[in-house]
């Protein structure tokens, strides 16, 4: 059931949240109050503190900052929803329960009036019966959040994620939120495919794409991976991450010779993700940095240029140009660095002190050390000069010699 800690991040998002006995579906507690207040945290904390078995609600409305939210009764529904708007259905955070879908958005009072207004009900309260579920609007009403768990043993999850920040604005009645069943009088739907599962997919956090054929189709939760685990801490750091996200998309079976064309649904997702954080906000420039890196990438994620380096520089013939020197650890690094050399030819090869620390077994400082004193000496050449995300580039530039 909901843990303390997930019950605090909700209320940080600055929602109204209250415990709930999913036994039954009913609050737990008197929830009017927190119509009109945010609980507090001693009040969180005797809800959902140690061993509590209770689900979590939210209350919409102003005192959740404008959150509101659709219930589709059943799958069916939301996907004739979904597929008359296929933008909107792919942003919205959207939970998965034991029949539908909860796709949640943020209303401003004009539009929560309005659709009131349209509804028959200016000066109502509570949720609008629509004629495929509920529009939970404004004052008076509530919905459970993942991960509660139903009375059936199903439990509630975030289908298409909630990201940082608010939900994003809806014009309810352009979205035809209110509409539900109505809004298929609008627009005939033959055999087209279910759009509702790919958008589903396209913004999950459990489905992700491979590209066949330069089509993008469901195929595994790979590139969700991949995109969280590439997303900039914060400003400075996207030129890089969108390198690593290109190596691990080069990783991902299916995706290694797409064209970079082919992929930019997945870089524009991972853009719309870092933007609360990054500095450059056009998509154009990230879209420009991935396809650079796309073509550049040498070492997909997971096979990196240092795999078995250590070992052939262990077990092959010492450079002569190491043998000036006293320690062992020296003479390796000279080693590692010539095999570095010959596994991408004639261009420079990264190298961070902090690696080669590991790989020989000492600090970072002093394999930085050591690093300059290669260069010094003429066995190595500093190309260019890194940063803390990127390892500096070096020339060997000793004797090879055939192996």
């Amino acid at each position: 059931m909901v843990t303390l800690n997930e019950a605090r991040r909700y209320r940080r998002r600055g929602w109204s949240i209250i415990p709930m006995k999913m036994g039954d579906k009913r609050p737990l507690c008197k929830w009017k109050p927190y119509q009109n207040r945010l609980p507090l945290d001693a009040e969180i904390e005797s809800w959902f503190g140690e061993g509590s078995d209770l689900g979590i609600a939210v209350i919409f409305g102003d005192v959740s900052s404008g959150l509101a939210s659709r219930d589709f009764d059943d799958m069916d529904a939301y996907r004739r929803w979904a597929n008359l708007n296929p933008q909107l259905a792919k942003r919205l955070p959207t939970v998965a329960t034991q029949r539908g879908r909860h796709v949640y958005f943020t209303a401003k009072r004009s539009e929560v009036s309005k659709a009131r207004q349209l509804a028959g009900n200016p000066n109502g309260v509570g949720a609008i019966k629509t004629e495929d579920g509920e529009l939970r609007i404004g004052h008076g009403c509530y919905s459970v959040l993942p991960p509660s768990q139903h009375p059936t043993g199903a439990v509630y999850e975030w289908r298409i994620p909630l990201l940082e920040g608010p939900p994003p604005v809806v014009d309810i009645v352009e979205s035809g939120l209110l509409e539900g069943e109505r809004a298929t009088e609008k627009t005939e739907i033959t055999e087209q495919s279910e759009i509702t599962e790919q958008t589903e997919a396209m913004a999950s956090v459990h489905s992700v794409y491979s590209v066949a054929r330069g089509d993008v189709t469901p195929f595994s939760e790979e590139i969700e991976q991949a995109t969280l685990d590439t997303l900039p801490n914060g400003p400075g750091q996207r030129n890089r991450q969108i390198f690593e996200f290109a190596r691990s998309l080069k990783a991902i079976p299916g995706l290694h010779d797409a064209p970079a064309k082919s992929l930019k649904p997945y870089v524009e997702e991972w853009h719309r993700r870092a933007k609360p954080v990054i500095t450059t906000q056009p998509f154009e420039e990230t879209w420009i940095d991935f396809i650079k890196g796309w073509k550049s990438v040498k070492f997909p994620k997971g096979q990196n240029p240092l795999d078995g380096i250590l070992a052939v520089a262990r077990e092959s013939e010492v450079p002569e140009v190491a043998l000036q020197y006293e320690q062992p650890n020296v003479r390796l690094v000279v080693s590692i660095c010539r095999e570095l050399q010959r596994r991408v030819g004639t261009e420079p090869f990264f190298l961070s002190c902090r690696k080669l620390g590991s790989m020989v077994n000492v600090d970072h400082t002093t394999a930085s050390r050591w690093l300059y004193l290669l260069v010094q000496d003429g066995i190595l050449r500093l190309v260019k000069t890194g940063n803390s995300y990127k390892a500096h580039r070096y020339r060997y530039l000793a004797d090879l010699k055939p192996l």
